[in-house]
């Protein structure tokens, strides 16, 4: 009986061995990432919303253990598997089966940090030792696509008047989404120099930026770049991977002249008097000038000459970008005949029983030669043709209208001469008041005067809605001066006042003296001075973790504010930021720029630092005892050897023993005025002008 029983289990072992070597033998091949038709993909290109499938076959074989899971693993990004990662798992397949099975995995999901040519996926078992055959390199690359990547800020360089230049440009990259800045050197970067896309790759050049020299440049002055974050084969799947496509160009100033020059001549009623630039891109921008002054509104490629007093020397300024604008040669532009040296107002006023003179000047021929003038009052005559006897001609009108007079000079260009002007009449009176224009905060008194005076005019006239007033008009008014509605008695044009008279609200009435308007009231102006020795108060000069620090000055109803940041020496404003608090987040030096309504002042700047960790302590005690160990007073690298910082220590007197930019962390050993010997000493640490740290030192010998 017992030998029957050992053969049973023998039998018995035999065939679970037998069954474990069958199953054993079952065999995973190397999983594939495929399409939605199931074809194999060559590689795999994944955004956030991207889902994937991977297949393989198994042989056939008896049944796993039900609780088995098959992992799909993905190596680093050179194949190996020494850590692999887990994309996913199945059960499944785990049945008997004499055909080939498959395993599949819907729905994989990409690690954001997936980014490589050498990826290889796997397939392993929970309950098994089953590995499948690894994958082939696949290419595999997570892209967020949700970027917009600029570079220069999508702004061409255009250079000139340089020799040699190195100009480095840096891609910027942005959140679409919330247009929030992302940092773009967590990435690398394939560079191209052509447009896209017929670019050629720039080997080596990986980073965020690139140097560009006047060597790079074509025969023609130019270059043209792009990059892209290095995403191999996923490059063409996103688009937003690519920045725009950059210039830089190097503009020649002798290509850039005025077409006329050295000179031209015209007779006045000459068409087509036209100054030309041999530049005409619209994206320059262009301003003429005559003898050395800007004309107003001559702002195209091409400027038209008035007819009259067109004669002069005549530049033009072109600029490309802010690194090149370009003066031209000059040109004299001689006028053949003659001007209207002093024309008529182009708009004027006509109060209420006033007679105004109208009047040119000429540098027409005057008699004995047979120069002429005439004035108009629309078309019709005023006067007959008259002989010019004289270089100023005038007439008194006293009715609104168009008024035109005409000239016709003796000279080689029999030059007929023109100029006009409109009259209206007013329908109401305005009154501007201001501040003498050499005012500041720092001023004990100032002076309130009237900035300008005008007359409304009447809609649909075609007049421009207000007209300034001519002095001569302004003195046909009595004026008062108002302060918070009190008259004042004060009936000058102008008003000193004590600034510190602040808060009190200032106006001008006026009365025009043959009474049509009355009771004109000016604009209201509020006084409110600033103290000079305004500072900002922080709630700490450190950032806690986490937290913020509120920054303070006084409030007043009568005051704005701006608040600044000072980065790399720019001042730059911080939005949204107009109350006299603000919260802060990050380290840095801060000001506000407080004004008034009649002067603005910036506050002395303040540093605010991050929380000092442990390799922020500043000692307290220094031991000089030449045995190398806290001999000198040693502070933490950011403010050791600082241009900002400035550090300043004081005995028990107060005496300064030692004060210097650029701390070695030396002192006593090499710069104590007292060579370190006495007991007490006190520091104060100073960024930027602002104090960040005090405190003493005790020096132990």
């Amino acid at each position: 009986m017992k030998k029957k029983l050992n053969l049973s289990l023998l039998i018995g072992m035999l065939v679970f061995l037998n069954f474990q070597e069958i199953r054993a033998q079952r065999i995973v091949g190397a999983p594939d990432f495929v399409n939605e038709s199931g074809g194999v993909m060559s590689a795999v290109c994944s955004q956030p919303i991207s889902l994937f499938s991977v297949v393989a076959n198994m042989s056939p074989g008896p049944a796993l253990p039900a609780t088995n899971e098959f992992i799909l693993e993905l190596s680093d990004d050179t194949g190996n598997f020494g850590s692999p990662l887990e994309l996913a798992r199945v059960t499944g397949s785990n049945d008997v089966d004499f055909v080939d099975s498959e395993i599949r995995f819907d729905g994989v999901q990409i690690p954001e940090d997936t980014n490589g040519d050498n990826y290889r996926i796997r397939i392993t078992s929970s309950e098994t030792t089953i590995v499948s055959a690894l994958s082939s390199s696949i290419p595999i690359y997570y892209y967020r696509n949700d970027l917009s990547l600029r570079i220069n800020n999508t702004e061409n360089v255009i250079l000139c008047n340089v020799v040699n230049f190195v100009r480095t440009v840096s891609i910027g990259i942005t959140d679409i989404d919330d247009d929030s800045v992302v940092n773009p050197d967590q990435f690398t970067y394939e560079w191209f120099k052509g447009g896209f896309p017929f670019g050629t790759l720039i080997a080596g050049e990986t980073g965020s930026s690139i140097d560009i020299t006047q060597n790079d440049l074509d025969g023609s002055g130019e270059a043209i770049y792009y990059a892209q974050i290095n995403l191999g084969a996923c490059n063409s799947q996103f688009p937003s991977s690519r920045t725009n496509n950059f210039t830089i160009q190097l503009i020649d100033p002798a290509d850039v002249r005025i077409l006329e020059e050295p000179s031209v001549n015209f007779c006045p009623q000459d068409i087509g008097k036209t100054l030309n630039s041999s530049v005409t891109d619209f994206r320059n921008t262009y301003q003429w000038l005559k003898d050395d002054v800007e004309i107003e509104g001559a702002i195209d490629s091409d400027y038209q000459l008035p007819d009259n007093d067109f004669g002069g020397v005549y530049t033009l300024e072109v600029t490309y970008s802010e690194d090149c604008s370009i003066t031209t040669s000059p040109v004299t532009v001689v006028n053949n005949g003659s001007s209207i040296t002093t024309p008529l107002l182009e708009n004027m006023i006509l109060l209420p029983q006033e007679t105004i003179t109208l009047e040119v000047t000429t540098d027409a021929p005057v008699s004995p030669s047979i120069s002429s003038f005439q004035w108009f009052r629309n078309t019709s005559p005023l006067t007959g043709i008259l002989a010019l006897t004289d270089p100023t001609i005038s007439i008194d009108i006293n009715n609104p209208d168009t008024y035109r007079v005409q000239i016709v000079a003796d000279d080689a260009c029999s030059s007929v001469l023109t100029s006009a002007t409109d009259i209206y009449s007013p329908i109401a009176i305005g009154i501007e008041i201001g501040l003498s224009d050499d005012f500041t905060c720092e001023d004990s008194n100032v002076v309130l005067e009237i900035k300008d005076m005008f007359g409304f005019t009447q809609n649909g006239s075609g007049a421009p809605p207000q007209i300034s007033l001519t002095e001569n008009q302004i003195s046909f008014f009595n004026f008062e001066w108002y302060k918070d509605g009190q008259a004042t008695g004060i009936t000058t044009t102008t008003l000193d006042i004590e600034t510190s008279q602040e808060n009190s609200n200032y106006t001008l009435m006026a009365n025009l003296i043959t009474g049509e308007f009355t009771d004109i009231v000016s604009n209201e102006l509020t006084l409110t001075t600033i103290p000079s020795n305004i500072e900002i108060v922080a709630s700490s000069l450190t950032i806690p973790n986490n937290e913020s620090v509120t920054l303070t000055v006084p409030v007043n109803a009568n005051y704005t504010y701006e608040w600044f940041r000072v980065v790399n020496d720019t001042n730059e404003l911080i939005a949204g930021a107009s109350g006299n608090t603000i919260e802060v987040t990050e380290e840095g030096v801060y000001f506000v720029r407080i004004s008034s309504s009649i002067c603005s002042f910036d506050t002395p700047t303040i540093n605010i630092g991050n929380v000092p960790g442990i390799s922020e302590i500043i000692p307290n005690i220094v031991t000089p005892n030449s045995d190398g160990i806290n001999d000198s007073w040693l502070l933490p690298s950011s403010l050791f050897n600082q241009q900002d910082v400035e550090i300043t220590i004081y005995n028990s007197r107060g005496q300064i023993d030692f004060t210097s930019a650029n701390y070695q962390n030396n002192w006593p050993e090499e710069n104590s005025k007292s060579s370190g010997q006495e007991p007490f000493y006190y520091y104060i640490i100073t960024k930027n002008n602002s104090v960040v740290r005090k405190g003493s030192i005790t020096v132990m010998r």
